[in-house]
């Protein structure tokens, strides 16, 4: 018959065998991808040669100051006016065509272009000389689109 058991072995492996284990499975890891591991090094030490990899550090080691810091800077009213802001221009942005944008922004060079050029000339322009452009069409055309979008403009200011 056999023998009572009077004692319970542990064959679980040491904090050195362990150590050891972890060591050679990390070498395989790093013999099979080669490149990749030369990579990281040598990007590592670029940060290093920057003076980056000391400011990461030293950031992380302040991270919850660095945190205070950033969510105090956004609450502010100016921060929260601009994100405000920035969503309505992208809310603009994104309900007027593109080609609609392109051929505006032409026009302003253009016309940009043009004022510079008129605004060199020293003549003086009278009554009858605003009277006269009033009839040319294409200044009758930026008049009613300028008029059109000012009424629309004072709409929403009442």
């Amino acid at each position: 018959m056999a023998e009572p058991i009077s004692k319970i072995r542990d064959v679980s492996p040491s904090p050195e065998e362990k150590e050891a284990e972890q060591l050679e499975e990390l070498k395989q890891t790093i013999a099979q991808d080669e490149s990749g591991f030369k990579e990281i090094l040598e990007f590592v030490k670029l940060l290093h040669d920057a003076g980056a990899l000391e400011a990461v550090n030293s950031a992380m080691k302040a991270k919850e100051d660095i945190a205070k810091t950033f969510l105090n800077e956004w609450r502010k009213e100016p921060t929260t006016n601009a994100i405000n802001n920035l969503m309505i221009s992208g809310q603009l942005l994104t309900e007027t065509k593109p080609e609609q944008t392109e051929a505006m922004i032409g026009q302003m060079k253009s016309a940009a272009s043009e004022a510079d050029k008129a605004a060199k000339d020293e003549s003086i322009v009278g009554v009858f000389g605003l009277m006269k452009a009033m009839k040319d069409p294409d200044v009758n055309r930026a008049l009613r689109y300028g008029i059109a979008f000012l009424k629309e403009m004072g709409k929403g200011l009442k």
